[in-house]
């Protein structure tokens, strides 16, 4: 452990040079990443240490379709951001997301869209984000080395400032890339010495069958369950999927424009997606089925008479010997580190672009605006602090950010296939959907609809329904943006959708809903055939073979489709750029 974090300080001085040169290099590492690092880089920072803990906690209580928890999270919202939204994104040539909003819409909505997005991005999601991931560290901490979270605290914040610092974001994705591998390999050494206690995928079947019954190796969830059933899924799915890609500081994934916008171009913008989407499922496949091992060793993670949470770290506590046990408290390091990073690079670089620069101070020199930025990054670690203080969950945080943020996203689609739509719609959706939300969690399903067991996603999906009623409503019923505004942007981002009058003005045939329709469908199947091979993996490790030949060829023939439509997909788009040129 010692020798990874003199690795993370020597790599923090590597490239502390490179970031020093400019603004564009210490936050976007000068515009030159490739969409696999990139996307390795993002699936990495989306492990949070809250992650396995949280994670390996709702195994033990679902048991093998957990993968559909992720699946329904995941694996449809990352195909679209790519396939829709990526190339647009990154022809805008911004050095921040937000600064969209002055480009999309005029006025004072626009400017107030532009500052409430950085403030939200900087002080509200990356702050919870980081919180939830210290918080997710003590829960192995305390399992592992008996540590307080006071004395988790006072160990890593100090190295992990340190890092952060004086790295910029190629520190960042180059790190990301040997966390990434040591997380796999410490996860896949567990996943061995699980099989080997058990006597291999069927004894583990077995046992799993003999003390919780077939339906914790069933390969989909059940119509209702307490922590996942079917309305979970939708309600996870819709929520993250519906409005995904068109803004790109969600408060589900703030950092993830700076992911986008640092691509050297659109097709290795689009490529980040795809590339974030296989990692990510891999790793969180590995994390996740030696948990299952868990649930039998110790029957009251599954029953609630343990913390379900310390799953994770009792199985490291169990199974792994001195030196690997090393290993996998590097690689929960790791996670944390990566999440940390990104977020304080990425807040402290919204904030001083799109908050201090536009607003309060613009002409200031350089090294003042990063002095600024190291400032916000200590200030973004202590209001972290304080969420991982006062927290005792870490699931019940993503649920909640989940609801707040998730009202608003079918405004995201809105503003990009849509030209009526202008910003007092964007601030209708952006402050009234999280009222919204607070109201039906709160008010109407508290005390006047019981929804039972499923309250929390119903809340969700009954919010994102009113509060796409409410910005259509507003639309309508003002005026549009000016035309010269929205001239300029349509020939700058090309986008999608419905802008007739706009595009017919710009000399452009728009496409309308066909493109849309077309990209959706290439990201549907690109998503089936990763969960398929997600769900044919699951079912080998616990010895399904039926159940692992389906998936694994499901996932070969339609991953083999989604190449070939991937391909003519971007081939379009490029076309189309060039006519609108």
């Amino acid at each position: 452990m010692a020798l990874y974090m003199l690795f993370l300080l020597g790599m923090g001085l590597y490239y502390r040079g490179f970031a020093s040169e400019s603004m564009e290099n210490y936050f976007l590492g000068g515009r030159k990443m490739k969409g696999w690092m990139n996307g390795t880089s993002y699936a990495v920072t989306c492990m949070n240490a809250d992650v396995a803990p949280a994670y390996c906690g709702m195994t033990v209580i679902t048991g093998t379709f957990i993968c559909w928890w992720y699946l329904s999270r995941f694996g449809l919202a990352l195909m679209i951001g790519g396939l829709l939204f990526a190339v647009c994104w990154r022809r805008l040539k911004i050095f921040t997301s937000p600064e969209f909003y002055e480009l999309r819409f005029g006025g004072h909505p626009a400017a107030a869209m532009r500052a409430w997005v950085s403030m939200r991005s900087a002080f509200i999601a990356v702050v919870a984000w980081t919180g939830a991931g210290l918080l997710g560290l003590t829960k192995v901490s305390e399992a592992l080395l008996g540590w307080s979270r006071f004395e988790t605290f006072i160990v890593v914040i100090p190295i992990i400032l340190i890092y952060v610092v004086l790295s910029g974001y190629m520190g960042v994705v180059m790190s990301d890339l040997i966390q990434t591998a040591i997380m796999i390999v410490s996860s896949l050494v567990l996943m061995g010495l699980v099989w080997a206690d058990f006597g291999g995928p069927t004894g583990l079947y077995q046992a799993l069958v003999e003390q919780f019954g077939t339906g914790v190796v069933s390969w989909h969830p059940p119509v209702s369950h307490e922590m996942l059933g079917m309305v979970g899924i939708i309600a996870w799915t819709v929520g993250t999927a519906v409005g995904y890609g068109g803004d790109v500081a969600p408060m589900s994934g703030a950092m993830e424009g700076q992911r986008v916008l640092s691509c050297r171009d659109s097709r290795e913008a689009t490529r980040m997606y795809v590339w974030t989407e296989i990692v990510l499922f891999l790793m969180l496949a590995v994390l996740t089925l030696p948990a299952l091992g868990a649930m039998v060793k110790w029957p009251g993670l599954h029953d609630g008479s343990m913390d379900k949470e310390l799953a994770y770290g009792l199985l490291l506590g169990h199974y792994l010997p001195s030196g690997l046990l090393g290993l996998s408290l590097v690689a929960m390091f790791a996670s944390i580190m990566s999440t940390v990073d990104s977020n304080m690079n990425f807040g402290a670089q919204v904030f001083i672009n799109d908050v201090y620069r536009r607003f309060l101070k613009p002409d200031a020199d350089m090294s003042h605006y990063m002095g600024i930025g190291r400032v916000v990054m200590v200030a973004i670690m202590g209001l972290s602090l304080a969420v991982a203080l006062s927290a005792e969950n870490v699931i019940d945080i993503a649920v909640f950010m989940l609801g707040l943020s998730s009202a608003e996203l079918t405004a995201n689609w809105g503003q990009w296939w849509w030209w009526r739509f202008n910003g007092k719609a964007r601030l209708a959706a952006s402050f009234g959907g999280p009222v919204i939300f607070l109201l039906c969690k709160y008010v109407i399903f508290a005390h006047w609809i019981d929804a039972g067991q499923d309250t929390a996603y119903v809340v969700v999906l009954s919010s994102i329904a009113v509060t796409c009623l409410l910005w259509i409503a507003v639309a309508l019923g003002t005026e549009p943006e000016e035309e010269e505004k929205l001239l300029a942007f349509y020939k700058d981002a090309q986008p999608m959708g419905w802008w007739g009058p706009i595009a017919e003005k710009a000399g452009v045939e728009t496409g309308g809903a066909a493109p849309i329709v077309r990209g959706l469908g290439i990201a549907l199947l690109g998503a089936v055939a990763i969960g398929g091979g997600v769900i044919g993996f699951s079912g080998l490790y616990v010895g399904r073979w039926e159940v692992a030949l389906i998936g694994g060829g499901v996932a070969l023939v339609l991953g083999l489709l989604f190449r070939g439509s991937y391909v003519r997909h971007m081939r379009a788009l490029e076309a189309d750029a060039v006519d609108a040129v």
